[in-house]
């Protein structure tokens, strides 16, 4: 062993300076196009006019140029495996040169625009989910989420009922607190751990993680969707209330059906049927008032049904797995866990929630908005682009204003309950600290994506790539919503959140609904729906499910068992979105 450290000494191991390179030539080349004009440091005025057909004055091939941050993305994370933050680094380096090489962009309106979008990623959409994250780490740091599993998991050995209150509960509820595949990573190894077959663990997971990722950390994905739109949040919430939530009621059932089959659904399909039920109508109403707490409402109202429904009511049947008996799981008197310590362990999830629901829900949002946002007009960008028809009735300028309020957003609400949580928990303060940093660097390289994708956005709009595609779009008509609800899909599938489909489509959906006479807010609202519906086949998705098994190479499998039942539910919805546009 002494010999072995000598050599260590002798012959250290070579340090891997690839990305700190990357990282370098990035800023360094940020650095120098922000004094060209139209940069953010750059003295110049200018005026560039956009251009919806910039090859050959034809739309179809233009738009087929400007879908190539797309198509790269799915060529490099579908057809060549690429990591998703390589893939989102070389996709935005072709939009950029797209953008600048064919849209005959200034350079410095381009890296600045980007830029701007890539403020956006880091606040407030990174400061949550660290924020988030970070709780949730507390909780496995402190112990007390065993203590979580057992209270959950042991409610009954009934498989069924199981998948109902772990699979289909306590991912929704993760997901509304810290999504971008958390949810899945965690929902898979308690499944496991449970008992559960690895695939059937991930494969619930990834179902159950579906509808609910519209409303994913705090609603974040109605935020970015807002950022990108300008449309007003609480009216985009409430449409996809009106979306979402009803097709998440047929979820658990699918799910009952896909583990035990139709005669097992049969058996307790009234509870299958109260657990939909009561997430649609709570998220329904919860949606109305803004997207921060509709998924974390919505899910806890279906763990209460089940935990109520089951006091007066069980099946007849323990329904198990093949080959398993009831001696083979642990009877659930031998886990009787104090209250006490339930309630502690659960307190940074119920602290989340009142804190967000005092801030969002009183006078307290409003006087902490005005005395902590941040509004500037972004120097170099705001008005240097002007938007012409058929984007607009008339000639105008493309605003460029960066306004966020530091106290109320998502992610300082979260911040504010774990530090509570510290000391419920009974973590010391430096443990706290030294788990954020750890939570940070494991953020790294999913922040580094988020940022790339969010930088993709910004540019695409601001360029008029994104105005090409919607322009293309609106040929599709009658059928546009259903288009829209499997663009989102498209959108998440390649992105790997609503969030970033959001982000690179939002603006497109408004554009091509607006050619088409279709309140923006629809076209928008049923684009973060359908994006829902892409996560369960999600590229990262279905890696960070198989790194869970520690099976690198069933994504394969993963996805033909996902799949159909994606596809249905995407076409469901646009069927759901026909009716409310065309009849109602």
């Amino acid at each position: 062993m002494k010999q072995q450290r000598k050599e260590q000494q002798i012959h250290p191991e070579p340090r891997n300076w690839v990305r700190p390179a990357v990282a370098a030539c990035f800023f360094l080349v940020f650095l120098i196009t922000a004094w060209l004009p139209g940069g953010l440091f750059s003295t110049e005025t200018i005026k560039w006019v956009q251009n919806y057909t910039p090859i050959g004055d034809n739309l179809y091939l233009s738009a087929l140029l400007a879908g190539t941050p797309i198509l790269s993305m799915f060529l490099l994370l579908g057809g060549l495996k690429k990591p998703a933050h390589v893939s989102a680094i070389i996709s935005l380096l072709a939009t950029l040169l797209v953008a600048i090489g064919v849209w005959k962009m200034p350079v410095g309106l381009a890296f600045n625009s980007t830029l701007m979008g890539m403020l956006m990623a880091v606040f407030p959409i990174l400061w949550t989910l660290s924020s988030a994250v970070w709780i949730f780490n507390m909780t496995v740091e402190s112990g007390y989420f065993e203590i979580v599993k057992s209270s959950l998991g042991y409610v009954s050995k009934d498989r069924r009922i199981q998948t109902l209150l772990v699979g289909f509960g306590f991912t929704t509820l993760l997901e509304g607190i810290a999504a971008f595949g958390a949810p899945i990573a965690i929902v898979t190894a308690m499944l496991l751990g449970f008992g559960f077959p690895p695939l059937t663990a991930a494969t619930v997971a990834l179902l159950s993680d579906t509808t609910p990722s519209v409303w994913g950390t705090q609603g974040m994905p109605v935020v970015v969707l807002n950022s990108v739109t300008g449309l007003d949040i609480n009216e985009l919430s409430a449409m996809s209330g009106m979306q979402a939530p009803i097709l998440t009621a047929f979820f658990p059932i699918a799910l009952v059906i896909l583990i035990a089959g139709w005669k097992g659904f049969k058996e307790i399909w009234p509870l299958t049927f109260a657990v939909g039920f009561s997430y649609a109508v709570v998220g329904m109403l919860a949606s109305k008032s803004g997207p921060y707490i509709v998924g974390i409402s919505a899910s806890l109202a279906s763990i209460l049904t089940i935990l109520i429904f089951l006091r007066f009511w069980r099946p007849k049947n323990t329904w198990l797995f093949p080959g398993e008996k009831n001696t083979d799981i642990q009877d659930k008197a031998e886990e009787k866990l104090p209250t006490g310590q339930i309630i502690r362990a659960w307190s940074p999830y119920l602290l989340l929630i009142a804190v967000i629901g005092l801030v969002t829900g009183t006078p307290m949002k409003k006087w902490l908005t005005q005395i902590s946002t941040v509004n500037f007009e972004w120097a170099g960008l705001h008005n240097a682009v002007w938007k012409l028809a058929p984007v607009v009735p008339q000639p105008e300028p493309y605003a460029a204003v960066y306004s966020q309020p530091l106290l109320v957003v998502g992610g300082s609400l979260v911040f504010f309950a774990g530090i509570i949580s510290v000391f419920v928990l009974g973590i010391k303060p430096s443990k706290a600290a030294q788990i954020y940093v750890s939570t940070l660097k494991n953020l790294l390289l999913p922040g580094v994506t988020i940022i790339c994708i969010l930088g993709i956005a910004y540019l695409m709009n601001y360029a008029a790539m994104t105005y090409t595609i919607g322009l293309a779009f609106a040929a599709t008509g009658f059928l546009f919503p259903v288009a829209v609800a499997l663009m989102g899909m498209l959108g998440c599938t390649l992105a790997g959140s609503v969030a970033a489909s959001n982000a690179l489509f939002g603006n497109l959906s408004v554009v091509s609904g607006a050619q088409l006479g279709i309140d923006p807010v629809f076209s928008a609202g049923t684009l973060a729906s359908g994006g829902t519906m892409g996560k369960a086949i999600a590229f990262q998705d279905l890696v960070i499910a198989s790194a869970t098994l520690n099976k690198p190479g069933i994504e394969g499998e993963l996805l033909r068992r996902v799949f159909g039942i994606s596809i249905i539910f995407a076409l469901l919805l646009g069927a759901l979105a026909m009716i409310q546009l065309h009849i109602f």
